[in-house]
């Protein structure tokens, strides 16, 4: 009677999870994931050893696992000693940081890492094998209110057997956010919390300015859009970067000058990722005020043999790929579609060099090439006719346009913004 008693209990515990998990999926159709960054602020030395030690033992067991895959049968939340290679010996360490439920996390890790390398293979993609890593800079925390907990009037967190922590930008979290998961990071300039929550849709319902608009991405201006504006942006390397790498070249392999030009290195490079990434969130932002954006998928990654710096010091192809997933109506046309030297009015095809910076038609129609091509992208995008697009004004440049570009990314001092004449035409 005792074991047929157990059983039910189980029984009733799987449903229970089981009805959690559809009401979960059911709400989760009405929300949207929005992932916040919080910076651990204030951090005593002592807190600095314990952090610095909790992503050591989380390297420590995720290698230990790597090693050997049959050990991910073993519950990774009771393993406390794992065994760690030192110089051709190995020594044992204990786990004293890292708690169970995190412990168990960083196994889940691993056979979602087994997982998609499984389904590379059966796409035929030639694959490696997993390898121990050199250092592991995030540590999972899925679990709200076990493995963390925000503590929001004080503006603390509190993680699994590290502690409580000052945090920096609780403020941005709204009253009726969802959380649920989050990451622990480090980086160069500190330690930091992605905590991922979620909204309801009608929580980012705003109110558009403009109806449609198509963007053309180039090399000279990084996108131009069909009501004529250009905007352009690139954050070069510095000459502190450059002063760095020779620094770095200079030093020798294992020394402690040249694991310190190695951090102020990637320092140096997260700055300069923030500010290509302020510039693109910048955009983004601006590109929001319409309710569809039109859009053609280039291969940016085929302009860098040509122009690589370019390419790379504006990171336009990370950009052309937050349009898909940070914009709700966004229209990609094929990239095999012709737009460039097609012409808006009659639909005729030009043979343009690069020189050719205009496009004239024997019809007329007489345009800059980039903002014909961007208009020419927003009709196909939309499947309309040449009459219904200038019709709608959608390739004129409103004033009230013109007024939140300077608004939203004149605030940024890495773009430069410009404009064209009405209706798309030059500037003669």
């Amino acid at each position: 009677m005792v074991g047929t008693s157990r059983g039910i209990r189980k029984m009733t515990k799987a449903e229970q999870i089981k009805n959690t998990l559809q009401k979960t999926r059911k709400r989760r159709k009405n929300q949207r994931a929005v992932v916040y960054q919080l910076k651990l602020q204030n951090l005593s030395e002592k807190k600095e050893k314990l952090l610095k030690r909790s992503f050591a033992e989380a390297k420590w067991l995720y290698n230990w696992l790597v090693s050997d895959i049959e050990r991910l049968n073993i519950p990774a939340n009771k393993v406390n000693t794992v065994e760690v290679k030192v110089g051709e010996s190995f020594e044992g360490r204990s786990l004293t940081t890292l708690g169970s439920q995190i412990k168990q996390e960083i196994a889940e890790r691993l056979k979602d890492n087994l997982k998609a390398l499984v389904e590379l293979k059966r796409k035929r993609r030639k694959v490696g094998v997993l390898k121990p890593k050199k250092f592991v800079n995030s540590i999972p925390l899925r679990q709200y209110g076990v493995t963390y907990k925000l503590d929001i009037a004080r503006n603390r967190v509190r993680i699994q057997k590290l502690g409580s922590f000052r945090v920096l930008g609780l403020h941005q979290i709204p009253e009726d956010a969802e959380i649920a998961n989050a990451i622990l990071v480090r980086k160069p300039s500190g330690y930091y919390l992605h905590v991922t929550c979620y909204l309801s849709k009608e929580h980012f319902k705003r109110e558009f300015i403009g109806e449609a608009v198509g963007i053309d991405f180039g090399v000279g201006s990084k996108l131009t859009l069909s009501n004529g504006i250009r905007i352009d942006f690139e954050v070069h390397e510095t000459p502190r970067l450059k002063r760095i790498q020779k620094r770095l070249a200079r030093t020798q392999k294992g020394s402690r000058k040249r694991e310190r030009a190695r951090f102020l290195l990637r320092k140096e490079y997260e700055k300069l990722n923030n500010r290509r990434k302020e510039a693109q969130n910048k955009t983004l932002a601006f590109l929001k005020i319409y309710r569809k954006v039109v859009f053609q998928d280039d291969c940016v990654k085929g302009w860098s043999s040509l122009f690589g710096r370019q390419v790379h010091s504006s990171g336009i192809g990370g950009l052309k790929s937050r349009l898909r997933t940070s914009l709700e109506t966004s229209i990609p046309v094929e990239r095999t579609e012709t737009t460039t030297g097609e012409c808006f009015a009659c639909g005729k095809r030009h043979h343009l060099s690069l020189a050719d910076r205009v496009i004239e038609c024997e019809c007329g129609w007489k345009c800059d090439r980039d903002v014909n091509a961007a208009i020419v992208i927003l009709r196909k995008g939309l499947n309309l006719s040449p009459d219904q697009v200038v019709g709608l004004d959608w390739s004129e440049l409103k004033p009230l346009e013109r007024e939140t570009a300077a608004r939203i990314l004149g605030s940024n001092p890495y773009i430069r913004v410009s404009h064209l004449g009405e209706g798309g035409s030059p500037p003669f």
